[in-house]
């Protein structure tokens, strides 16, 4: 069986607590396409550019600095020249920031702060919590954004003027079913 591990959601009122992931016969590797990523595509830049370094002397950017550093040196990853940045902020928690390589501005983006990872069998799909591509504005959770377990599932955000704004989300309850352990 092949099974990512996106963590448990904490609190999670959808779900009995259980260490064995949810079932899901959904197909992730359709809902993570090229197809869905390309309803969103960018134009890339041409060339490698070497991205600008990032601004951390202030706030959020400051506190953060030594893992935004080492994340915006990779340069871009998101929507044609933008990192995101993956800040540790919990056992299975990721706080995300979002640098602009060419200006070096970053973003703290309120609509998706943090992503609780979830435990699911992805039936080998290459899964991740959070899940986007350069060439693309679409940035999809599988997991519990901001700590919410109400919104324990897959949320789709799109990047407009320096915000992720939500497209739609699907429970993990319309995807997945409870482990056979935990059906009552």
């Amino acid at each position: 069986m092949a099974l990512a591990l996106l963590a448990i959601a904490p609190g999670s009122e959808a779900r009995p607590q259980t260490s064995e992931p949810y079932r899901c016969p959904a197909s992730f590797a359709a809902l993570l396409s090229a197809r869905t990523f390309g309803d969103y595509a960018v134009k890339l830049p041409a060339g490698r550019l070497k991205p600008v370094a990032p601004d951390v002397r202030v706030g959020q950017a400051h506190l953060y600095r030594t893992a935004i550093r080492a994340a915006a040196k990779a340069g871009p990853d998101f929507a044609g020249h933008y990192t995101v940045i993956r800040i540790g902020c919990g056992a299975a928690t990721i706080c995300v920031a979002i640098a602009d390589t060419q200006t070096g501005k970053i973003y703290f983006p309120s609509a998706l702060r943090n992503a609780t990872a979830l435990l699911v069998d992805t039936l080998g799909a290459d899964v991740d919590t959070l899940n986007y591509r350069r060439n693309s504005r679409l940035l999809i959770v599988i997991g519990s954004p901001n700590e919410n377990p109400k919104r324990a599932g897959v949320s789709y955000y799109v990047w407009r003027s320096g915000e992720l704004s939500l497209l739609r989300f699907t429970p993990a309850a319309a995807l997945c079913s409870l482990p056979p352990s935990t059906q009552f």
